[in-house]
């Protein structure tokens, strides 16, 4: 951009060229990647794969078969309730029918918890586990099993196992813990035994299973987690509140599949994994649970299906909000982990919970002490594909707001304290960017001229190295001098990353949502009135029209600076609608502090134009004439 060839047109480029790496980057949040394999995903839940069987579904040697006699043994619910969470298993299949969290907790504060749905005046508990999937028959929910053997798998799964626990309510305070075990046998032989230890002050539950048949253990068990579990009372999922997706850890790399992701027939789909599991889960943008196992064995895989629901008529975006065309049906997915266990007794860690940063970070030590490994379980947080870039800025930016919040208790405050100090740092680099752009302007006219003079010589055919080529050569080189644009372009490269990494900040901290501020419910949501867009879109070009840029001498390039001028915001408010207040809070306040510190810049910074004539009544003596009278 240093060259004599420099013009409006290449910083247009380069901004477009910027834009298109936001994009791309948004991209990544807003379309799931398609998985890298789908030849293996045709199938459906409940029969094995033609290409290539599911591992569960290879049978070694003839299994004996189940035993089918009445079950006497009586139905009970089983209730645990504790200061972070409210649990109900069920003796049938001795699974988990509710999962409530009440608040989360981490080194810098707690916060309690409610559905998405809530309102202040009716608030609603956060429950996890889907309706939809306890609905199923069989039922899809958290800790059922599956051996391969479909009747085996039908006995473990809806008999009623006797439980350890005399009450029906469990009340954990402080630091107690409680086991409570499973216990299903039949006439063959066939003894099972689900022990659950919870505690009051953690997240993290014990899951031991002990499944033996004529006193052999059980082989290719698997432990399912799902399906889906998030906030079931959001209503509306979107680019920034997703669904439920597949989150694995598997050789040392995250995996990330959304149900959409996924390649059905039916109606199901299949996903295998290859390699030694370090854990798996499903979560939604705030909340998971996950397996970690005892020992990293292979043979992961997750099965979706998908179906559709009748909703309330919604706008869907920008373009059904202006044509005023609703949608009344969604497509929605129910996705489990099938996670390889062994059945030896050996305790699955089952983490249950926030993704908060905080919270994910400070369990990593406790469950490496759990399993004797090391447990990245932060890498449930999706930091986007930039991640190596904005996972070491996101975390220092929520540490910063967290800071600042908590002095004036309102993270709204907080983004606007921080944007103002944020831009007073690049106030010395936006001056020096005016500067340089107040003389480009000012050198505008002679720069025409000699760029016009280069090109006359050019069609006389005059050498590059003649005197006269040289001479006007070094004439544009002197008049670039200190006007050379790339500090136009400095500012935006330096804040682009922070402004990456603060989207990821405000979409995957938890201490956002359900923050309100002024007329925004939730600033990890979209403005309900969608008026911060508009105001965000306005200030964006009031920013845009006051900030000086290269001159415009051709048409050309008179109309690409009206296209950035105007059509960036126009791009910007179909790309950021229904974005977070937060993000959008951060962005529109900025604008303004820019305007601001524009309007005070191209005040004292003056634009290098000639002196004007003067018409005055007396001559001062020592004036001298500027042409020779005849």
């Amino acid at each position: 951009m240093s060259d004599n060839k420099q013009s409006l047109q290449q910083r247009f480029l380069l901004a477009a060229g910027l834009s298109l790496l936001v994009l791309m980057t948004w991209s990544y949040f807003f379309a799931p990647p398609k998985p890298k394999d789908n030849a293996n995903t045709n199938t459906t839940a409940n029969v094995a794969t033609t290409n290539t069987p599911a591992p569960e579904t290879v049978q070694t040697q003839p299994t004996p078969a189940v035993v089918s006699v009445p079950d006497n043994v009586p139905n009970r619910v089983i209730t645990i309730k504790s200061p972070l969470y409210e649990v109900k298993l069920d003796a049938k299949g001795a699974v988990a029918t509710s999962w409530i969290l009440v608040k989360n907790v981490h080194d810098q504060h707690e916060k309690i918890l409610f559905s998405d749905d809530s309102t202040e005046a009716a608030p609603k508990p956060l429950e996890l586990i889907s309706p939809e999937a306890l609905s199923r028959n069989p039922r899809e929910i958290p800790f059922r099993l599956a051996t391969g053997d479909q009747n085996l798998d039908a006995y473990l799964n809806d008999r009623n196992y006797q439980v350890s626990q005399a009450e029906d309510t469990v009340q954990l305070n402080g630091t107690e813990s409680k086991q409570i075990d499973f216990v299903l046998k039949d006439e063959n032989g066939l003894e099972v035994t689900k022990s659950f230890v919870f505690r009051a002050d953690s997240y993290v539950t014990d899951l031991a299973i002990k499944a033996a048949r004529s006193g052999q253990p059980i082989p290719n068990t698997k432990l399912l987690i799902g399906a889906s579990i998030g906030d079931q009372g959001i209503v509306h999922h979107n680019y920034y509140h997703i669904e439920p997706e597949a989150v694995s850890y598997v050789k040392d790399s995250i995996q990330r599949y959304p149900g959409a992701s996924f390649t059905y027939v039916n109606n199901q789909a299949v996903k295998p994994f290859e390699g030694a599991v370090d854990w798996a889960g499903v979560g939604d943008t705030y909340f998971a649970m996950a397996a970690v196992p005892a020992q990293q064995l292979p043979g992961l895989e997750y099965r979706a299906s998908k179906y559709e629901v009748q909703v309330e008529p919604f706008y869907d975006g920008i373009i059904s909000w202006i044509t005023r065309n609703q949608s009344t049906k969604l497509t929605r997915h129910l996705v489990s982990a099938y996670v390889p266990i062994t059945t030896d007794g050996s305790a699955t860690k089952i983490y249950t919970g926030s993704k908060d940063y905080f919270t994910l970070a400070q369990y990593n030590e406790s469950l490496k002490n759990g399993v004797g490994r090391e447990v990245y379980l932060e890498e449930f947080i999706n930091f986007g594909m930039l991640r190596p870039i904005t996972k070491p800025i996101a975390i220092p930016l929520l540490r910063a707001l967290n800071f600042i919040y908590g002095f004036v208790g309102n993270y709204g405050v907080a983004i606007i304290i921080f944007t103002l100090v944020f831009y007073s740092l690049f106030f010395p680099l936006r001056w020096y960017q005016s500067k340089s752009f107040k003389k480009a302007q000012g050198n505008a006219p002679k720069m025409k001229e000699i760029q016009d003079r280069l090109k006359d010589l050019q069609k006389k055919g005059v050498p590059m190295d003649d005197p006269r080529m040289r001479e006007a050569q070094m004439e544009q080189l002197k008049m670039m001098k200190g006007a050379v644009p790339i500090g136009g372009c400095l500012p935006l490269l330096l804040q682009m990353p922070l402004f990456i990494a603060l989207y990821v900040a405000v979409t995957i901290s938890l201490d956002f949502r359900q923050a309100s501020f002024l007329w925004l419910p939730d600033l990890s949501a979209g403005d309900p009135w969608h008026l911060l867009e508009f105001m965000f879109a306005a200030s964006m070009a009031g920013s845009m029209i006051l900030t000086p840029t290269t001159p415009a001498i051709t048409p050309e390039q008179q109309m690409q600076q009206k296209m950035m001028t105007y059509m960036m915001p126009i791009m910007m408010l179909w790309v950021m609608w229904g974005a977070p207040a937060g993000l959008l809070l951060y962005w529109f306040f900025g604008n303004i502090v820019s305007f601001v510190q524009q309007f005070i810049i191209n005040r004292l910074n003056k634009t290098n134009e000639p002196p004007k004539e003067e018409v005055v009544e007396v001559v001062s003596k020592k004036a001298k004439p500027k042409f020779s009278t005849p």
